[in-house]
């Protein structure tokens, strides 16, 4: 990666880390000092993000003081890594499992940046009024109209220049090929160019990170 944006994410003795300014872990992870602060390790077969950092992800759109709409926020697992990287910035967190929001709730009470949201990615208009000029949209949802969804918050927020989007090809279809899958999705983006995409096997199957930015 390159440019100011990875200053916030490390690469320590084969692994990934980001610097944090916490001190507890959020769901048990090694927290360990690191030139007089402190680094989180980052799993890549628990945030996707992650994972296609390993696999060579080389532009990194969220910034200290990005501001970003996360459309499938679930328990706040990579939301809390993103938190440590923008940490001048927000993320508005859109979740619609209260399952999940409860856990994500209780994170967002221990970091400032994190604005969560219990409330469906289908209807942008829900939330819309609450979410304060996003620069980026970070979607990973599993659902068949996930493209759909991308394309509805994108026309919603059209301040939003960069996107982050996880292609699910097995939530769009269960017997295609999974490249057909994913250039067929690529192909229903609106407004939007790919930049790059990111096969996330063998640390997520069937799952692709895909940066976008809008045309």
């Amino acid at each position: 990666m390159k440019g100011q944006e990875s200053e916030r994410i490390l690469r320590l003795r084969g692994e990934l880390y980001t610097r944090t300014d916490y001190i507890k872990p959020v769901f048990g992870e090694k927290i360990i000092s690191y030139m007089g602060g402190r680094a989180r390790h980052w799993d890549p077969k628990r945030s996707k993000l992650a994972a296609a950092i390993l696999k060579g992800m080389d532009i990194m759109p969220i910034r200290q003081d990005s501001s970003v709409l996360y459309l499938g926020a679930s328990t706040g697992t990579t939301v809390s890594y993103i938190s440590d990287i923008c940490i001048d910035g927000r993320i508005y967190a859109v979740e619609v499992s209260f399952e999940s929001f409860y856990k994500l709730l209780s994170l967002a009470e221990k970091r400032k940046n994190i604005i969560p949201i219990l409330e469906d990615a289908n209807v942008p208009e829900r939330y819309s009024f609450f979410v304060e000029k996003p620069d980026l949209i970070y979607q990973d949802i599993a659902q068949r109209n996930q493209v759909q969804i991308f394309n509805t918050n994108a026309a919603t927020f059209p301040e939003v220049r960069k996107a982050i989007l996880i292609i699910k090809t097995r939530s769009i279809s269960s017997h295609q090929n999974e490249r057909d899958i994913l250039a067929t999705a690529l192909s229903g983006i609106n407004g939007f160019t790919p930049v790059r995409s990111y096969n996330l096997s063998p640390y997520d199957q069937a799952n692709y990170l895909v940066y976008l930015e809008r045309v």
